[in-house]
């Protein structure tokens, strides 16, 4: 029987550091088939050297939008389940067999699940985890006007190759929340939707250094503008699908502020 597949594109640049990490996750992968191609939009450091000794091909990317080379990226992969990965953050071992299994079990479009996160050394922090799938739609709904949360990390999710295409891809003229932007198309669009149970399917690293603590500034411009692009209003109930989220990992958020303390 011939084992599931999946295409992951990694976007790089300059990631000489962290990319061993993602790239040894991804090599790890167990019974699935995977292609793995990584976007590089001109790094000077030792990425593409990373890469070759890893024997992983690349693609040359002009600089300046991250979602222009995952876009690139997934236009060259064929495999009917896609996703991609930061080249810092990793997935474990059975991550995607476990995440494509569900997706053909459930005939699902979007397949998510629960999410570790990990500092710059990779050492555990705290799990944040995903709302139900009939969460989700009130959640999207209701979070362009809260800071952008849909509740689960784009790193713990895969979604259809064929659903990507009838979307045309990443928003481009998004630098930071076009994954945000793209999930919420495909979760408004009535596409099934469908969750992995624990444990978690991936580990996403915070570190000073990462893109979106570097643009942060630029975060609240960008909500502002796809705000004004939402067709579709929030509903009074769509509070509920947020808070419930919030109880769920209220532990969460204690154990984070407990670290913070001196």
């Amino acid at each position: 029987m011939p084992k599931p597949q999946i295409g992951i594109v990694v976007p790089t640049l300059n990631s000489a550091v962290t990319l061993p990490w993602t790239l040894c996750s991804l090599r790890s992968q167990r019974e699935v088939s995977y292609e793995i191609i990584v976007a590089d939009s001109g790094s000077e450091d030792e990425t593409l050297n990373v890469c070759r000794s890893w024997g992983i091909p690349t693609i040359y990317v002009p600089p300046g939008n991250m979602y222009r080379a995952i876009n690139e990226g997934l236009r060259q992969i064929d495999s009917e389940w896609v996703t991609y990965l930061n080249s810092d953050d990793m997935v474990y071992p059975l991550s995607y067999a476990r995440l494509v299994a569900r997706g053909e079990e459930e005939g699902a479009f979007l397949v998510y699940g629960d999410c570790d996160y990990v500092d710059h050394e990779g050492r555990f922090l705290f799990t944040v985890k995903s709302p139900s799938p009939s969460r989700v739609p009130g959640m999207v709904r209701l979070s362009p006007r809260f800071g952008g949360r849909i509740g689960f990390a784009q790193s713990a999710a895969i979604f259809r190759r064929s659903t990507f295409e009838e979307l045309g891809g990443f928003d481009e003229r998004y630098a930071i929340i076009a994954d945000y932007d793209f999930f919420f198309r495909l979760v408004v669009s009535d596409r099934t939707i469908t969750k992995l149970r624990r444990p978690s399917v991936a580990a996403f690293r915070l570190h000073p250094s990462q893109l979106s603590r570097r643009r942060a500034s630029n975060l609240n411009q960008e909500l502002a503008s796809f705000r004004k692009t939402l067709k579709i209003r929030a509903m009074p109930l769509d509070v509920i699908s947020i808070l419930s989220w919030r109880v769920r990992n209220s532990p969460t958020y204690a154990s984070r502020l407990l670290r913070l303390r001196p």
